[in-house]
């Protein structure tokens, strides 16, 4: 199994900045859903990712950051800011119907370019990586909550939940 990608997070003035440094997947999925609840037990609610050196994202690694915006959304405040998108990762997280639980590169933000840098240098410090859980149940969760988002991505995962064993059916009517 190849190495996860560095994941670089800190608290900044009350939101959590995550920037991971590579590929998305399901081992960096799993590491920054870790960090997130961490935080959220801690009171956090205001989280940020910042995609600029992500190459690329798996379904999974979408399917966490539509996790963290379910839980930012039940919970009634907060929010979840995704930027340093590039055009196809941006085209994956719309296509995937996200768009409702994150927003993705906002017009409007508490940051100018200036403090963007700044704060894209005090994410020195890669985070360790925890025993998250199983792989199998990470990715399994991760795709049952993408269908949960929108549910048309019933039919673009069908076969992965049917191989992870998922007992989430397409809602009826639909």
């Amino acid at each position: 199994m190849k190495t996860p990608s560095k994941i670089y997070t800190r608290l900044i003035d009350s939101t959590l900045w995550i920037r991971p440094d590579g590929r998305g997947t399901f081992q960096e999925s799993s590491i920054i859903k870790s960090v997130t609840e961490a935080a959220f037990e801690k009171g956090t609610r205001d989280f940020v990712v910042d995609l600029e050196m992500c190459l690329a994202m798996d379904s999974t690694f979408m399917g966490m950051l539509a996790g963290i915006g379910m839980r930012v959304r039940k919970a009634g405040r907060g929010s979840l800011k995704v930027i340093g998108t590039s055009d196809k990762t941006k085209a994956s997280l719309i296509e995937l119907g996200l768009v409702h639980l994150m927003e993705i590169e906002p017009e409007v933000t508490p940051w100018d370019n200036a403090r963007l840098e700044e704060i894209r240098a005090e994410l020195q410090t890669p985070c360790e990586s925890t025993e998250a859980e199983k792989k199998e149940d990470h990715v399994r969760e991760c795709h049952e909550i993408l269908c949960d988002a929108d549910q048309a991505n019933f039919d673009r995962f069908k076969t992965v939940l049917d191989v992870m064993g998922s007992t989430k059916t397409r809602p009826r009517g639909n």
